[in-house]
């Protein structure tokens, strides 16, 4: 069976503030030398990303997907809830296409970082509560039908829950060295 992955998903995923041969998606493809598929948009929520599953995967024909996002609907003060019933129904859609989903759990905000830069967009320490809640029933989730995981929350968070500042541009968007840790999580799997 041929490898063909999409990474559908945020600026995370996209790669936000790096050059685009440092992203994680594109550090995979080299080092694996498969087809990988970056799929993400800046500012997306789990919402678009669900609109997207049929042009953006569905049609693609991958073997796999992975699926991340959840922070920007937290930004826009979504209830966890939404967020969950918007990667399951990704993942079922999925499933339901021959697609092999992962669901990758979402990294932390570096909230001190993040109040200098992005101020303006909400309170991320009740953003980083709603990402540890999030993250734990995406667990869940996937324990009970037998997904698997991509934990990158567990390498990125502090002591504090937030995220650890020598990995991030700027508290949201993960540097060269953030996105070269995403691939290599990626690569041990």
């Amino acid at each position: 069976m041929k490898i063909k992955v999409v990474c559908l998903g945020d600026s995370l995923t996209y790669g936000y503030g790096v050059r685009r041969r440092e992203v994680w998606t594109n550090l995979l493809e080299k080092r694996l030398k498969i087809e990988v598929l970056n799929k993400g948009i800046s500012g997306d929520t789990s919402a678009g990303m669900l609109s997207r599953v049929y042009g953006d995967v569905i049609l693609e024909k991958p073997s796999h997907v992975i699926i991340m996002g959840g922070t920007n609907d937290f930004i826009w003060n979504l209830p966890v809830g939404q967020v969950m019933a918007n990667v399951t129904s990704i993942v079922f859609q999925s499933m339901g296409n021959n697609i092999k989903p992962l669901v990758g759990l979402s990294v932390p905000i570096c909230v001190e970082a993040a109040l200098d830069r992005w101020g303006f967009v909400g309170d991320f320490k009740n953003i980083n509560r709603d990402l540890k809640e999030l993250n734990n029933s995406l667990k869940s989730f996937c324990k009970n039908y037998n997904i698997k995981t991509i934990d990158f929350y567990s390498e990125f968070v502090k002591k504090d829950d937030g995220g650890k500042e020598e990995y991030y541009i700027d508290g949201l968007h993960l540097n060269s060295e953030g996105n070269k840790k995403m691939a290599h999580m990626i690569l041990i799997k």
